[in-house]
């Protein structure tokens, strides 16, 4: 999916968005195996913003240009029995 052509054509429907990134090599790697939700947010699929797939740079822009004020909730999923470096990654996005 396009994330700025679908925020562009959902824009006056919008109220709330949710940021994730996905590590696209780690995300095929996981697709191919039959394993639990957590255990893939373990192997690295989800990471900080801006270091994976999305192109945050023009949702940023998008979003400035359709003057969104809604809700945007940054998430990094991690198996919460592996999460030494939640901080440093939810940092990194926040940056």
């Amino acid at each position: 999916m396009d994330s700025v052509h679908w925020l562009r054509d959902c824009a006056n429907r919008l109220d709330y968005i949710h940021f994730k990134d996905i590590n696209l090599d780690n995300y095929q790697k996981v697709m191919t195996e039959c394993i639990r939700f957590f255990v893939t947010c373990g192997k690295g699929v989800m990471c900080p913003i801006g270091q994976g797939i999305i192109d945050y740079k023009s949702i940023n822009r998008l979003l400035k240009e359709i003057d969104y004020h809604g809700y945007i909730t940054v998430e990094q999923k991690r198996d919460p029995r592996n999460c030494d470096s939640s901080l440093r990654d939810v940092s990194q996005s926040l940056a």
